[in-house]
C-alpha cells in the first residue's frame, strides 16, 4: 500500500523559524502536502506560504489553542499519515523516507501501525546542536497495541514529541485528535494523550534514524509549572493508559513518579514539594527499580520485534 503524507504545521508570529520548517518540507525525499494553520498571526506568515507547492494555508482571526489548530490540520488533510511539525522545529530531508520504508515493512508483515517514532537531534534557539536523543533500537523496532501501552506505563515507550512523531490519520480522528479541554495545571502531556488513544488503536514503530531536529528554548512554558503539578500531569497520563488497559494505575507507578519529580524539586532547591513528593514515594519504595529500569531500558527490548 502506498502512504501518502501530510505534515501539519501550526503556527503564530515565527514566519523566520516557519520559512525554515517549510522549506524542510518542501526538500522531502518523498512527496508530501503541507498544511499550515496560521493563529492569527501579525507578522510576514502570509507572505511565507506564497507560492508554496503542494501547501494548503488556513489562517485563523484570533488563536483558537494548539490542540484546536493542530486538530484542524488533521481535518483538512488530503494524505493517510500525518506528520505534525512546530514552526520552531524542522525535519531531516529523509525523515519521510525513512518513516515510508519502516511502516512499509511493518505492513507487509501483516502488522497495523498507527504511529512511528524516531530521535530528534536537539539545537538551541540558533539552531546549533546541543545533543542527540538515544534511538530506542539499533534498527527498526515495532511494539504491538497492548505491550506498548504496559510500556508507556512504566516510561519504557518514548514516542517523545510530536517532532519525533508521525500517526495515521484515521485512527486520530477515530479517538477525537487532539484534547481541546486539556487544562493548564496539567497541560504537561498533551502529545501523550494522544499518544496514548493512538497506541490503543494499534502498533508503534520506532527507527534509529535521526529524522528532525527540536529547539531547546530557555524558559520553556514546562520550567514554569512545579514539580508537584508536573506529577499530577504525569499520573492523570498513567490513569488514562491503566483506563486502556482496563485497570487501575498500580501504585508503585505513582511512588516512581513522586521519586522521580521529588529529586527534580530537590534539585531545583523546592525542598518543601521534595519532601512532600518523598513521603509519597515512601508508600512503595521498592519502586525505585522502575527509575533504574527506565535509565537503562533493558524491559523494553524483551518486547520490541525488528522489523
Amino acid at each position: 500500500m502506498d502512504i501518502r503524507w501530510s505534515i501539519v504545521i501550526t503556527t503564530r508570529n515565527r514566519a523566520r523559524m516557519l520559512e525554515r520548517a517549510i522549506r524542510s518540507c518542501v526538500e522531502q525525499t518523498v512527496p508530501c502536502q503541507i498544511v499550515v494553520i496560521d493563529e492569527a498571526s501579525e507578522d510576514a506568515t502570509a507572505e511565507i506560504v506564497k507560492g508554496v507547492p503542494n501547501l494548503k494555508y488556513m489562517r485563523h482571526d484570533q488563536p483558537w489553542g494548539h490542540s484546536a489548530a493542530a486538530n484542524q490540520g488533521i481535518r483538512e488533510s488530503d494524505a493517510d499519515w500525518i506528520k505534525p511539525l512546530d514552526d520552531d522545529d524542522w525535519l531531516a530531508p529523509d525523515c519521510l523516507e525513512k518513516m515510508t520504508a519502516a511502516l512499509t515493512k511493518a505492513q507487509s508483515e501483516g502488522l497495523n501501525p498507527v504511529i512511528i517514532s524516531g530521535p530528534a537531534v536537539n539545537v538551541n534557539e540558533e539552531g546549533a546542536e546541543v545533543a542527540r536523543q538515544r534511538p530506542v533500537a539499533t534498527v527498526p523496532v515495532v511494539l504491538k497495541s497492548r505491550d506498548a501501552l504496559e510500556l508507556m506505563l512504566v516510561d519504557q515507550a518514548p514516542l517523545g514529541t510530536p517532532v519525533q512523531v508521525a500517526h495515521q490519520r484515521d485512527a486520530a480522528l477515530k479517538v477525537g485528535g487532539w484534547n481541546e479541554h486539556r487544562t493548564f495545571r496539567h497541560q504537561q502531556g498533551d502529545e501523550v494523550e494522544l499518544w496514548i488513544k493512538l497506541a490503543a488503536q494499534g502498533d508503534c514503530v520506532f527507527i534509529p534514524s535521526f529524522i528532525a531536529y527540536r529547539t531547546l528554548w530557555p524558559g520553556n512554558t514546562h520550567h514554569s509549572v512545579s514539580p508537584e503539578d508536573r506529577f499530577l500531569s504525569n499520573v492523570s497520563l498513567k490513569n488514562q493508559i491503566s483506563a486502556e488497559l482496563d485497570r487501575n494505575t498500580p501504585e508503585k507507578v505513582c511512588s516512581y513518579l513522586a521519586l522521580h519529580w521529588a529529586l527534580v524539586a530537590s534539585k531545583n532547591k523546592m525542598y518543601g514539594q521534595a519532601a512532600k513528593l518523598g513521603l509519597r514515594w515512601l508508600r512503595h519504595p521498592s519502586s525505585v527499580r522502575l527509575l533504574v529500569d527506565r535509565r537503562s531500558a533493558n524491559t523494553a527490548r524483551k518486547f520490541m520485534t525488528p522489523l
